[in-house]
């Protein structure tokens, strides 16, 4: 049977250039400007107990960046809600299965990987959510379940995903999984073993494929967000239900 596809949409050119002048203010700059707007507001200089409050400023800032360079794509992506109507839901629904597959299988793979390499696997960046989540959770919940989705999915699945989907569907996919993966690992990446990197990169990797594949099979990045602050929303329930 053909797996069924929808117009994912179209990027404007000044929407284009726009997100890929703030992709290095994302990757870099953001981070600085939050832990300082953050130490100059509180007065502390300890930033390891900011984790919180400064991811929360990160996420904002980037999620409010993204809305208005592509402002009008997501008005157009938005009123695509209407018209799948609640075969939108359904969409969805597999969305979340596929990535439940996914990460299962990932989870059996890392475990696999540290028993031949005889790593360690580590998460610094879930290490950190856990962290953020049991000393502000108030912050934690809004910077994952609401405002990370949103800037997350503007710029991998808008920006990267929507951008080369016409050029290559394989090459969008490739890319768009990739970035996510890496940009979740870019503060521990460098500062640990190729091995545990690569076992970090399998766990995300199921949330990049199966946001980009509930994109290109509901035609709306809206409800990739959706679907991106559901993932999150439970990956905490379960942190609190394991604590």
């Amino acid at each position: 049977m053909e797996e069924k596809r929808y117009d994912v949409g179209a990027l404007r050119r000044s929407e284009i250039i726009g997100g890929l002048a703030y992709l290095p203010i994302f990757l870099i700059g953001s981070q600085y400007l939050a832990v300082w707007l953050v130490t100059l507001i509180t007065g502390s200089r300890n930033v390891s107990d900011l984790i919180g409050p400064t991811n929360f400023v990160f996420t904002g800032l980037n999620a409010l960046a993204f809305a208005l360079i592509f402002r009008r794509y997501l008005a157009d992506q938005a009123r695509r809600i209407q018209a799948r109507g609640w075969a939108l839901f359904g969409d969805l629904l597999l969305g979340f299965l596929v990535y439940i597959g996914l990460a299962m299988l990932a989870s059996r793979a890392v475990a696999l990987l540290q028993v031949l390499l005889h790593a360690d696997y580590q998460n610094a960046n879930q290490d950190a959510v856990e962290k953020s989540l049991f000393t502000a959770p108030v912050f934690a919940i809004l910077s994952a379940c609401v405002l990370a989705p949103i800037g997350e999915e503007l710029l991998f699945r808008g920006l990267v995903f929507c951008g080369l989907y016409r050029k290559s569907r394989i090459l969008a996919y490739a890319l768009s999984m990739l970035l996510f993966a890496l940009v979740h690992l870019l503060s521990s990446m460098f500062n640990q073993p190729i091995a545990v990197t690569l076992m970090a990169l399998l766990v995300y990797l199921p949330h990049g494929f199966a946001l980009a594949w509930t994109y290109e099979r509901s035609g709306s990045i809206c409800g990739c967000i959706f679907l991106h602050a559901v993932m999150n929303a439970i990956s905490f329930l379960a942190i609190h239900a394991l604590k």
